[in-house]
């Protein structure tokens, strides 16, 4: 048999709060780092595709929220740019942002 007893629940329950939100944060420090990347975008790099660089001065981060509301964002997701930016460079910044959270976890 195994038992287990927990005690100073509230203790435990605001440290646990504390280190999620310190590692949400940490993420999206990183995932805000990683599409903002100013160099030119390349196949499987998660950056922002740059030309004049609004679309990578359009991310921000609030309240733990990273958003860009340029206009065309959404399009150069989709891969539709003169520099032909790969398309999914959102979801491939946010793979290498959870790869770089595993390796700080370890």
């Amino acid at each position: 048999m195994i038992q287990l007893r927990v005690s100073s629940v509230g203790k435990t329950s605001k440290a646990m709060k504390k280190l999620v939100a310190d590692e949400i944060d940490l993420f999206t420090d990183d995932l805000l780092k990683n599409l903002k990347s100013n160099r030119p975008a390349k196949p499987g790099t998660g950056k922002t595709p740059f030309k004049s660089g609004r679309a990578s001065r359009g991310w921000n981060k609030q309240n733990n929220i990273v958003k860009n509301t340029v206009p065309y964002i959404n399009r150069l997701e989709e891969g539709y740019s003169r520099q032909q930016a790969p398309r999914g460079f959102v979801k491939q910044s946010i793979n290498k942002t959870i790869r770089q959270s595993q390796r700080r976890n370890k």
